[in-house]
């Protein structure tokens, strides 16, 4: 029946005379969903707590070792090592008393480590701790966060990685694995609990002026060894385009599966260099490895030898899933990631003029955009 046909509202007259009218209730608000947040202190896990909170419809909670800095608004936190024994046990208790509506991963290393087990025990146990605990407490929603270096660096990669390629890194890179071990207990959970929506989002490596990981301390390297005859593609996402991609992935609990998370547009490695003022000195690959690998257990390198695959071999993924699926569109390309980052930490003191540069930079990719892409519409028309 509609508003017109309704129903006035009743009255009762009081004894003094006075009618007191009691209005129809209206629609119960919907109820505020519940995300819980694990790694929400870390830099990538706190811009989402932010966001998160700014947004105003859902309660945060973060479960990690400390509470996230300088937050617009109060967020409960919950502490939680995943590295302690029995965590999955400690981690059951936590989402029974918090009775989550989603869980979002983000407890992790995104950069090889020295001290290895302890990584895999975050990378990996990390994962399965909280895809057992999630299964006890039947959380009807994982978000776990990946990387798009799962599938490896080889020869004979396609330009572009789909969903649909296989996982292929070299079993020696122990960084890589753990990633790859998370996503097999992901897919596991799956199988044990059906009900279960679980969406995995495989990020390229993130990069702005606030980023401090490996890929970042090794194009910023005054001088560096690149691989003779080798000069591989490369793709940088800005962390507001990661976040914004989890944004979109809560807002749609009906998708299920793997996301590549990707920035539009391609880099070579030189390129990245150049902007970032690295000298390059090019060595044979094998000569390459060994000093990546020397100076790592030296303690001085920023990876071990065999990760140097990426920057022999392409590892680029495709966005279109993301894109159709998710409704995610990345508002940075890796230019302009590696061309914020690089003005911010080297853009003053040049020999060359680094406007100049930038702006040839754009020339060049834009006509390239044009070539390769001619009925894509400009970003420019898009977000208008």
């Amino acid at each position: 029946m509609g508003d017109s046909t309704a129903r006035a509202p009743r009255a009762k007259k009081t004894a003094g005379g006075r009618v007191v009218s009691f209005p129809k209730p209206g629609p119960s608000a919907a109820p505020r969903s519940k995300i819980v947040v694990t790694g929400g202190a870390g830099f990538f896990g706190a811009r989402l707590v932010r966001s998160l909170l700014l947004r105003g419809d859902h309660d945060v909670v973060v479960f990690d070792l400390v509470p996230p800095a300088d937050m617009p608004g109060e967020v409960a936190h919950r502490f939680l090592d995943l590295n302690l024994p029995f965590a999955d046990g400690t981690l059951y208790k936590l989402l029974l008393e918090e009775k989550p509506d989603v869980i979002v991963h983000l407890a992790q290393l995104r950069s090889p480590s020295h001290q290895a087990t302890y990584a895999h025990e975050l990378n990996a146990i990390g994962a399965l701790h909280v895809f057992a605990a999630a299964g006890e407490a039947k959380i009807p929603r994982v978000i776990l966060g990946s990387t798009s270096l799962v599938y490896g660096a080889r020869g004979d990669n396609p330009n572009f990685l789909t969903e649909e390629h296989l996982l292929r890194p070299d079993p020696r890179d122990r960084f890589v694995q753990d990633f790859v071990e998370a996503e097999k207990h992901a897919r596991d959970h799956v199988r044990r609990h059906p009900e279960t929506a679980v969406q995995i989002l495989r990020f390229v490596p993130l990069l702005s002026p606030e980023v401090r990981d490996y890929r970042t301390k090794l194009f910023a390297s005054p001088v560096a060894w690149t691989l003779l005859g080798y000069d591989p593609l490369v793709q940088a996402l800005h962390p507001d385009d990661a976040v914004g991609a989890l944004l979109h992935a809560l807002d749609r609990p009906e998708a299920r599966g793997v996301f590549n998370v990707a920035p539009d547009g391609i880099l070579p490695l030189s390129s990245v260099r150049l902007f970032f003022g690295s000298l390059g000195v090019p060595v044979p690959h094998p000569i390459a490895y060994a000093l990546y690998e020397a100076a790592w257990v030296a303690g001085v390198g920023v990876m071990p030898g065999i990760h140097a695959h990426y920057l022999r071999y392409l590892c680029v993924v495709s966005n279109d899933k993301a894109r159709h699926v998710l409704g995610f569109t990345p508002r940075r390309t890796t230019l302009d990631s590696v061309l914020e980052t690089a003005r911010a930490r080297f853009g003053n003191g040049r020999l060359i003029d680094f406007d100049v540069l930038a702006e040839a930079a754009r020339a060049a990719d834009f006509a390239y955009e044009r070539r390769v892409h001619p009925r894509r519409p400009s970003r420019e028309k898009a977000a208008s």
